[in-house]
């Protein structure tokens, strides 16, 4: 097994995503300290690839093999919600932009759901193009990239 995400800190705990490409993938999560002990660990649609992403205790897992999405309490591990097949799968990790979460499949549609405890669906865009990446945030703006253009989106435009 290996790690590909990176780990997160989150309602006192560790989180971190192990696995292989052919599957089995898990999350686990271990109270730290010098007897650092493992709390709990969530097997079922786990990300290998895509780095979860949290609201204060809710974490938000998109599953890379089949673009499943999920909400769990990060502090008990309990699902909150479960929506299968939301995209087409998630290679790029999504990011959270106050109470609304964007993943971009590799497909390249865009999906936007809500950061809370029940499941919604926000909107979706089809970038018409494949994508890999992780949007990133900055200025108000939204930079996605696909495989041959680097899009920009929101924000006011630039005087040049």
């Amino acid at each position: 097994m290996r790690s590909v995400s990176c780990p997160l800190y989150v309602a006192g705990l560790v989180f971190g995503t192990t696995g292989s490409g052919g599957g089995g993938h898990y999350l686990v999560t271990v109270k730290p300290g010098s007897q650092a002990e493992e709390v709990y660990r969530v097997k079922k649609y786990a990300p290998y690839v895509a780095t979860p992403v949290c609201r204060g205790n809710l974490m938000f897992l998109f599953e890379d093999q089949q673009g499943h999405a999920s909400c769990i309490d990060a502090s008990t591990g309990e699902q909150l919600w479960f929506q299968p097949r939301l995209g087409a799968t998630f290679y790029g990790s999504p990011v959270r932009a106050g109470d609304k979460i964007f993943a971009i499949d590799t497909a390249g549609t865009v999906v936007c759901v809500a950061a809370d405890k029940e499941f919604k669906e926000l909107g979706r865009t089809e970038l018409k193009e494949l994508s890999r990446s992780t949007p990133a945030i900055a200025g108000g703006k939204m930079y996605v990239r696909t495989l041959s253009h680097l899009l920009s989106v929101g924000g006011k435009p630039s005087a040049l």
